[in-house]
C-alpha cells in the first residue's frame, strides 16, 4: 500500500470518528430529550420526537436539545405590582417548577427556545402578569395584612398557566414590600389597636377585681348580719325561757346551803325571808 493510500485511509478514518463523535450523545433519566429535524418544510414544527439513552443523529439535517424534568429554581429579577388605588408593591420573587415529562416536544414546539431563555422571558412574564392581576383586587391595607390569601390566589394563578405551557409549579416565594411610608402608617395603626386592647383588657380586669372584691366584702357583711341575727335570735329564746320559776331553781342549783347574813350593830345576824302572808 503506497504511502498516498495510507493518508488518505487515515484520513478518512478520521473523518468518520469526528462524524461519529458529533452524530451521537446521551440523554439520562434526568433530562428529556428532544430530536429536532432542520430540514423539510416545518424546520422542525412537526418533524419532533422525545428521545432517550444514547442517540445517533446526523448532525447536518437535526439536532438534540435537552430540558431537565428536575426541579428548577428561578430567582426571578424584582418588579413592582400596583395594588387597588395605585399603590405600589415590591415583588422579589423565587420560582420553583419542573417541566412535566413527556412536554418537552411540546415546550419546543411552542417556544422554541432553550430553558434559560424560557425563564427569563415566557416564565417571568408569566409570573409578572400572575402578581399584577391579584395585587389590582386589593386594597393596599388588605395586600399588607392578608399575605397568605394574596399568595394563594396568586399560586393559583400560577399553577394553571405554568400548567398550560407543560411545567409544573411547586411553589414561589413572593417577598412582598410596601412602600414605606404605608409600612409605618400600618405599623403605628397596628400599634395603636394593639394599645386599645391591652386597655380594654386591663379595664376588664380591673373591673372584674373590683366586683370580687365587692362580691367577697357582701358575703362577709350578708355572713356578719347572719351571724349577729342568729345571736340576737338566741338571747331573744334565752330570755323567754329564763322564767322566775327557772331563775329560782337555777338558784337552789347553786345554794351551798348557807344563809346570807347581815352586820347589826357589831353582831351577825341571819338574813331569813319571812314568808308574805
Amino acid at each position: 500500500m503506497s504511502k498516498m493510500r495510507i493518508v488518505i485511509w487515515s484520513v478518512a478514518v478520521l473523518f468518520l470518528g469526528l462524524v461519529f463523535v458529533n452524530s451521537c450523545t446521551t440523554v439520562d433519566a434526568s433530562h428529556e430529550g428532544i430530536k429536532v429535524s432542520k430540514i423539510g418544510s416545518d424546520r422542525g414544527v412537526s418533524d419532533i420526537e422525545n428521545v432517550t439513552g444514547w442517540i445517533f443523529y446526523n448532525p447536518l439535517t437535526s439536532f438534540i436539545e435537552q430540558y431537565p424534568t428536575f426541579t428548577q429554581t428561578k430567582d426571578f429579577e424584582p418588579f413592582t405590582v400596583s395594588s387597588k388605588g395605585g399603590t405600589l408593591f415590591k415583588i422579589d420573587p423565587t420560582l420553583n417548577y419542573h417541566l412535566v415529562k413527556g412536554q418537552g416536544a411540546n415546550v419546543y414546539r411552542k417556544y422554541r427556545k432553550e430553558l434559560p431563555d424560557i425563564e427569563n422571558n415566557i416564565l417571568r412574564t408569566i409570573v409578572y402578569n400572575s402578581y399584577r392581576d391579584v395585587a389590582n383586587s386589593f386594597s393596599p391595607d388588605s395586600l399588607v395584612n392578608n399575605r397568605a390569601g394574596f399568595e394563594e390566589l396568586v399560586e393559583g394563578k400560577l399553577r394553571k398557566a405554568l400548567g398550560d405551557d407543560g411545567f409544573a409549579f411547586e411553589n414561589i416565594t413572593s417577598n412582598l414590600t410596601p412602600p414605606e411610608s404605608l409600612q409605618a402608617m400600618i405599623d403605628a395603626k397596628n400599634t395603636a389597636v394593639q394599645n386599645a386592647l391591652r386597655l380594654n383588657n386591663q379595664v376588664a380586669s380591673e373591673k372584674a377585681a373590683a366586683e370580687i372584691a365587692i362580691t367577697k366584702a357582701t358575703g362577709i357583711a350578708r355572713a356578719k348580719i347572719i351571724e349577729a341575727e342568729a345571736e340576737a335570735r338566741a338571747n331573744e329564746l334565752k330570755q323567754k325561757t329564763l322564767t322566775p320559776m327557772l331563775i329560782q331553781q337555777q338558784w337552789i342549783a347553786k345554794w351551798n346551803g348557807q344563809l346570807p347574813t347581815t352586820q347589826l350593830g357589831g353582831g351577825t345576824s341571819t338574813m331569813v325571808q319571812m314568808p308574805i302572808k
